[in-house]
């Protein structure tokens, strides 16, 4: 009988431990955010699919994507005004335009930037609260005047 009452707490324990363990975690990598779940690395299309499972955090990911799409824009702009600064500057014309567009689409490819990289954040944020909810089943450790050990919390 002491088995048959070990094994289940012990499977109940593994149980949801594992229900648990599907947070998304996001890390800065050398060409952009890495993202995991369980120690498995997600590509971008399976952390789209991801996203989209839950609408709080869908929202959010489609502003970051939106968001990303405007600083590639921004920062093509940056680029090609860089290029035209460098033409003007060896063509010995006036730089004074170049320069302005220079640091005005930088300005403005890094406010898209923090704000994709604020709501990607978010979307992740708001998928692992919305895992929280989900579990119905939890080991958590309590103590009282018969001693401390572990309790199931429903």
């Amino acid at each position: 009988m002491k088995r048959t009452i070990v094994t289940t707490v012990i499977a109940l324990m593994a149980y949801s431990n594992s229900v648990l363990a599907q947070e998304i975690t996001s890390f800065p990598g050398m060409w952009g955010h890495e993202f995991y779940q369980d120690k498995d690395k997600l590509t971008w299309k399976e952390i789209d699919k991801i996203m989209s499972e839950s609408q709080v955090a869908q929202m959010d990911w489609q502003k970051s994507k939106k968001n990303l799409l405007g600083g590639v824009i921004a920062g093509t702009l940056n680029f090609g005004s860089g290029i035209w600064f460098i033409v003007n500057e060896v063509d010995n014309k006036p730089v004074t335009g170049p320069v302005v567009a220079f640091a005005a689409t930088g300005l403005v490819g890094s406010f898209f930037y923090h704000s994709a990289m604020k709501n990607k954040k978010k979307a992740i944020l708001n998928y692992n609260d919305s895992l929280g909810k989900t579990t119905s089943l939890k080991v958590v450790p309590t103590s009282n005047e018969n001693g401390v050990g572990l309790a199931l919390k429903f």
